[in-house]
């Protein structure tokens, strides 16, 4: 938002000095981004009168003007090739740049000006156009000044035309401060400067005519006030040339008299303004909703197909406006309107923004009815606005002014309690609170010895609650202002709990083992998911998504880790070690299901004051580790080769180590994999016989879908089941006797698991067996075709002496009977 800082001083009826006013927007809130001194180059620039013209003697297209720049008389002369000098003894005044003048040339530079020689003649100085002055961007011609006296300074004659544009970056909250006005209003309870909005002169009335426009407003929801005046004998033309820089200079380009009134209304007040030709309008104007399908141009020249949702304004025949986003092309005003119906609305916000998106709109109108306008200050705008376009061009207000107001609101009122205010801020309510409120112009209708009950005006929508009010009190009187205290905190049990005290530990283990975290997006687009192999029927979508990329809800980690995945290998990164802790999203099944959608929706109060409920899908959150290898596996001195299902497996055994306790987890090759798993490098991690995962390499389609090239593993734990099968570890004695190893090595079925072979070995070996580890694995031809030959060592203790070789060989040999019973194995 850019404000003009003398506009702000007509305001306030100051001059409090640019340096207060930016240090008072900054300390309430409006955050100033820059400020640009514009004009001062303006104050050796002079009016002056012709005296003289005369052909240059060489150069055609060249004039030589004698011009009076100080009322002597005398003059200097000058060498011009505009066409449009005017005649000695007109009464029009040139804008005259002495030699040391200022001035800018055609790239927008400023240069000093110096006595040149023009074709062989000497030019003492120059007369300048507006773009030379930076005034605007007309080059055609000079500027022509009327009312002046020759040896005026420009600044002397139109003080305005010397200001400083102040940069704000404006919330979404503050609709009020899209105006001269509101941005004023704050300044002043900042600065605690008295302040009294400017008074609204009714527009001047032409008696003798009575025209009238008949408004109807179809929706009062949409529209709840319309107001309208119909101005008659205007003349289109050019605005002033104070209205036109000042339009140019706060980044609204002048177009007409009439069109130029209503944006310096916008920029005064934050309420637009729409002026129609009456003569191209088919009374009556309608405010109504779109027909399906219904046309328009509008003013740009786009050809639209409208929605029913989209409120217009429309005439007897034809909508001649997307209401609060923008004018039709056919009844704007035009260089021959003569009769003009000022339009002043408040329209619904959120109508306002979807229509403007629907077809790519962003005006200076839907910016600001998007963020709500000052609904109690519609009618003073149609009159500030009626005013200024018969200031600007001619003629009269006729007939009666409109205001439909068609669903009145009652001012809001909330109580200020001054000793919450001291709880919320820490410090006593400021001296001169009131007088802060009355300047924003929230008014006081009853105070007590410790509460204020006030009336919030129209024009400050954000102030909903007790709390804005206290914001407000506080960010004017100046958070600077608020003592720093130390804050009373009372001593918390050290450690946290629950599942977040799980998590912490779960990062603690991934990162110590190597793993980078990850985190990724709660959503996921469906095309994500169907690449993981996922079936959409059974996933949860959002019913109303900010976008179809952030739809449904993840119902696992594997997708979003694979999708970071692919983008690294994308830059070059194919080495991937990653994890994930957070939540997933299931539908929950079976009676569980039936009694959360009953017992566990959310209650509202129906039609007739009885509770309703609204059903809530039943969701199921289980938090969840996941961990993603892609890439080479660490190696040195060796040819890389890509990870593969056991340094997953690996990386299973090294967490459960660290979280299951005294358990150690199993891999079972039965029950059905996960759909992103390969369907037969993969194992179902359990504790106790009880499921808590899965570690596989990425099935073949998965891995074409996402173009991941190199090998890659997942293991998914659910760290829910991994706490119940926690087993806390027992502390036994030390033995003082050594241990026993006793190698075997057995002739297997490749079918078989290695890992049910050592189950068996280790249970059957009897109690003094401490552990059972695979060591070898050999595969030859001298062995039968289909097995393979796996070592593996026994280890065995006693506590109380040390084991005898016939206790060892006894032993061993019943667990290796027991592997040729249950297995078909052979010992070689």
């Amino acid at each position: 938002m850019l404000i003009s800082y003398k506009w702000l001083q007509e305001i306030l009826g100051s001059d409090p000095g640019v340096d207060a006013v930016t240090s008072a927007l900054g300390r309430g809130g409006l955050e100033v981004d820059r400020v640009t001194h514009v004009g001062a180059a303006l104050r050796s620039v002079v009016l002056a009168s012709v005296v003289a013209t005369r052909p240059h003697p060489s150069k055609k297209g060249l004039t030589l003007v004698r011009v009076d720049a100080a009322g002597a008389g005398e003059g200097v002369e000058v060498v011009c090739g505009a066409q449009n000098v005017p005649a000695p003894g007109a009464g029009a005044l040139v804008c005259y740049a002495p030699v040391g003048a200022q001035v800018l040339d055609r790239a927008g530079a400023l240069v000093t000006l110096t006595e040149k020689a023009v074709a062989g003649v000497t030019s003492a100085g120059m007369l300048c156009a507006e773009d030379e002055l930076g005034l605007g961007s007309s080059h055609e011609g000079l500027l022509l000044v009327e009312g002046g006296r020759p040896g005026q300074s420009l600044l002397d004659w139109e003080p305005r035309l010397e200001d400083w544009i102040i940069e704000l970056s404006v919330t979404p909250n503050r609709p009020d401060a899209l105006g001269h006005l509101g941005v004023a209003r704050d300044v002043a309870a900042v600065l605690g400067v008295p302040f009294e909005p400017p008074a609204v002169a009714a527009p001047s009335r032409d008696i003798a005519r009575a025209a009238q426009a008949s408004v109807e407003v179809r929706d009062g929801a949409r529209c709840p006030r319309y107001a309208g005046q119909v101005i008659e004998g205007v003349r289109v033309g050019p605005s002033p040339l104070w209205a036109r820089v000042r339009l140019g200079r706060l980044g609204v380009r002048p177009i007409t008299n009439i069109v130029d009134a209503t944006n310096l209304v916008m920029l005064e007040r934050g309420q637009p303004l729409h002026a129609f030709d009456l003569d191209a309008l088919r009374l009556p104007v309608e405010i109504r909703m779109a027909r399906p399908g219904e046309a328009f141009v509008a003013l740009d020249g786009q050809k639209l197909t409208l929605n029913e949702d989209d409120l217009v304004i429309a005439d007897a025949e034809r909508v001649v406006a997307l209401a609060g986003v923008i004018g039709g092309a056919d009844s704007g005003v035009t260089a021959t309107t003569r009769r003009v119906f000022l339009e002043s609305a408040y329209f619904e916000p959120r109508g306002i923004r979807r229509s403007a998106r629907r077809y790519g709109f962003h005006t200076e109108a839907s910016h600001r009815f998007e963020r709500e306008v000052d609904i109690s200050g519609v009618p003073l705008s149609r009159d500030r606005g009626s005013a200024l376009i018969c200031e600007l061009a001619g003629g009269g207000a006729a007939g009666e002014p409109i205001d439909a107001y068609v669903t009145p609101r009652d001012p809001r009122r909330l109580t200020l309690r001054l000793p919450r205010y001291q709880r919320i801020i820490g410090a006593e309510a400021p001296a001169r609170t009131r007088e802060i409120l009355g300047t924003l112009g929230i008014s006081i209708v009853a105070q007590l010895s410790d509460q204020l009950v006030v009336e919030v005006p129209a024009h400050r929508p954000d102030i909903v609650e007790e709390i804005d009010l206290i914001e407000e009190v506080a960010r004017v009187a100046g958070y600077d202002k608020i003592p720093s205290r130390l804050p009373h905190v009372a001593a918390a049990p050290a450690g946290a709990k629950g599942d977040y005290r799980l998590r912490r530990r779960v990062r603690q283990i991934c990162t110590g083992i190597g793993l980078h975290e990850a985190v990724t997006y709660s959503f996921l687009s469906p095309q994500e998911l169907k690449a993981a192999r996922y079936d959409s029927a059974s996933l949860l979508r959002l019913l109303n998504p900010l976008s179809e990329e952030k739809s449904v809800m993840r119902p696992s980690l594997v997708p979003g880790l694979l999708t970071v995945a692919q983008r690294s290998q994308r830059y070059n990164v194919p080495r991937v070690r990653l994890f994930e802790v957070s939540q997933v999203f299931l539908p929950r099944q079976g009676e569980a299901a039936g009694a959360a959608g009953g017992a566990g929706g959310a209650t509202t109060a129906d039609g007739a004051g009885q509770p309703a409920r609204v059903e809530r899908p039943p969701v199921d959150e289980p938090t969840r580790l996941t961990v993603l290898l892609a890439g080479p596996r660490d190696s040195y001195l060796t040819r890389p080769e890509d990870v593969d299902f056991y340094d997953g497996k690996g990386v299973v055994e090294a967490v459960l180590a660290e979280l299951a306790g005294n358990v150690a987890p199993a891999f079972d090759l039965e029950g059905e994999p996960p759909p992103w798993a390969h369907p037969r490098k993969g194992a179902r991690v359990t504790l106790d016989g009880r499921p808590v995962g899965y570690v596989a390499e990425l099935h073949p389609d998965v891995r074409d879908a996402l173009e991941i090239t190199s090998g890659a593993v997942v293991a998914e734990l659910d760290l829910a089941a991994v706490a119940a099968a926690y087993r806390a570890p027992v502390a036994a004695k030390p033995s003082r006797f050594p241990a026993m190893r006793h190698d075997v090595a057995l002739l297997l079925p490749l079918d078989v698991p290695a890992g049910q072979v050592i189950e068996v070995l280790r249970t059957t070996a009897g109690e003094r067996c401490e552990k059972v580890e695979l060591f070898d694995r050999y595969r030859g031809s001298e062995l039968p075709a289909g097995t393979h030959s796996l070592g593996f060592a026994l280890w065995f203790r006693s506590p109380e002496r040390t084991l005898t070789d016939d206790e060892v060989d006894k032993w061993t040999k019943a667990a290796v009977d027991a592997a040729k019973a249950r297995f078909g194995a052979q010992q070689r």
